[in-house]
């Protein structure tokens, strides 16, 4: 039949109770499935049908297996004996004539919950509904398969139980700036961003958009997250798109080595007699999903890069202002996601040459009318905001010097007047952390609460629009059946103190415990 193949998994489905059998999965060792259901069984591996057939019970304990499907089956129908042990079954032989099946069932199997429980839980969905107390989520295949009050349904037969006794479950952060791969040779080598990474999930981010890097080291993050070989946050990323004068910038020549400046499709220099189909879809093909803007772009230029980029279902992603073009500009011409707060002043101080754009002027608040003017414009075009406050507090913790306090403070009224306009607000760090203690997006929670978000909204920035900012809302974001089962579970609520996010219990990615 089956010759030396060892069965590695057994599901048995509505299995007549009186043999002892509780419907549900049990792992051997191995690759096959065995599949019961009332009067059949067939085994499987790698979705191919190797058994069928026709179980029937001849008496007591005593199973009888005849095969009738599958290029392995066995005309010698084989008798065997079920005991079961707690979630463990065993299959004695009492005749079979087919070496193959004899050998497979000689193993144990242990029941396998595919599906986890969390019970008890207090639910903070981040759709704008209030919070839900005594609440029970079902997980299963990576996804949030129901979601019901503690006791309205059966808890699963192949599920285990989690007790959160009241803890507090909402969706896992997303980090809406990172740069994980500037200097794969350096900086950012694989065995330290591997760390970084695994201690970001760890902290509670489970997605990330990094805003300019190396698209050959972030291509293979990537698909090391998605692939379940590497512990990580999920990874979007962009292809930088700037005006020839960027491309001598040591950033940029480290996240393109071993490529002309300017000529790698994710670090591209572009001019107006650019080929912007072609670039474009150079781009997407180096596994982007947006074009990042960055600097020294005239704004009809920005605008066709724009247009096109979401012609091919790519994402447009800029900073603030890109010098010629001004904040005003960049939101006109059709960008998505915006970062800094601190570049705001140039829709009214005249324009620098792109690489002075950090010298603001900052007698310029957000109270002049060409500041306000520029929030009504972004609420009315829905353009998000990454205002990285996180980077100007830890440049002001790192200077100590009064200009630098100034800056962050400058950018803390700037997002405090935006978000009183309504623009809306993602939380990105521009530095993602991780590698020393938690993530830095706790501190940017804190700081845009500081900038006079709720606690409630900071959490929306660091979760729904967050998703919206990288792409993802179909999938993340908020809880919902259906949506990835990426969450992260709190010991303290985050709405009394925002500090709380750091209390953290467990984080889940695709359904699974992170294991710490």
């Amino acid at each position: 039949m089956m010759n030396s193949l060892v069965l590695a998994s057994v599901v048995l489905v509505q299995v007549a109770q009186a043999q002892g059998i509780t419907p549900g999965r049990y792992a051997g060792v191995g690759g096959i499935t065995l599949t019961v259901t009332p009067g059949r069984y067939s085994f499987v591996r790698q979705g191919r049908e190797l058994i069928g057939g026709v179980l029937r019970v001849v008496t007591g304990d005593t199973l009888e297996f005849r095969d009738d499907a599958g290029a392995a089956r066995c005309d010698n129908p084989g008798r065997y004996r079920l005991s079961t042990a707690g979630d463990t079954l065993r299959f004695a032989a009492v005749e079979d004539a087919c070496a193959g099946r004899r050998n497979a069932f000689a193993t144990s199997w242990v029941r396998v919950r595919d599906a986890l429980v969390l019970s008890h839980a207090t639910v903070l969905d981040m759709t704008g509904g209030p919070v839900r107390t005594g609440m029970t989520l079902v997980l299963r295949d990576g996804r949030i398969a129901a979601l019901h009050r503690d006791g309205a349904e059966p808890i699963p037969d192949d599920a285990t139980e989690r007790n959160l006794n009241g803890g507090f479950v909402l969706p896992g952060l997303i980090d809406a700036h990172v740069h994980v791969a500037t200097g794969p040779s350096a900086e950012d080598r694989r065995d330290r961003t591997e760390v970084r990474l695994k201690g970001a999930l760890l902290g509670g981010v489970v997605a990330v958009r990094d805003m300019g890097g190396d698209a050959r080291s972030l291509a293979d993050l990537s698909r090391a997250v998605i692939a379940g070989d590497l512990a990580g946050p999920e990874i979007r990323y962009s292809a930088i798109m700037a005006g020839p004068g960027f491309f001598d910038d040591p950033r940029v020549l480290a996240s393109s080595r071993g490529v002309a400046p300017g000529q790698a499709p994710w670090a591209r220099a572009i001019i107006d007699s650019t080929d912007l189909r072609q670039v474009v879809a150079e781009a997407k093909g180096a596994g982007a999903t947006a074009i990042k803007l960055y600097a020294d772009v005239a704004p009809p230029l920005l605008a066709r890069v724009a247009a096109e980029a979401r012609r091919q279902g790519l994402g447009v992603w800029a900073h603030l202002a890109l010098a010629p073009a001004r904040p005003s500009d960049v939101v006109a011409g059709g960008v998505q996601v915006v970062s800094h707060a601190l570049l705001a002043p140039w829709e009214v101080q005249p324009l620098p040459d792109w690489k002075q754009r950090a010298q603001v002027d900052l007698g310029i608040g957000p109270d002049n009318p060409a500041i306000r003017a520029l929030f009504a414009t972004m609420k009315t075009k829905g353009v998000i905001w990454d205002p990285t406050l996180f980077v100007y507090r830890a440049d002001s913790a790192a200077a100590d010097t009064s200009i630098a306090k100034r800056r962050a403070a400058r950018a803390v009224d700037f997002i405090r007047a935006a978000h009183l306009a309504g623009v809306r607000i993602a939380a990105g760090t521009d530095g993602m952390g991780g590698d020393r203690g938690l993530p830095n997006i706790h501190e940017e929670l804190a700081l845009l609460v500081r900038a006079g978000l709720t606690p409630m909204e900071a959490l929306i920035a660091a979760t729904r629009t967050g998703a919206e900012a990288l792409g993802m809302e179909a999938s993340h974001g908020t809880i919902a059946v259906g949506k990835a089962a990426d969450l992260l579970v709190l010991r303290a609520d985050p709405l009394a103190d925002i500090r709380n996010t750091r209390q953290i219990d467990f984080v889940l990615k695709r359904g699974k415990v992170v294991d710490k």
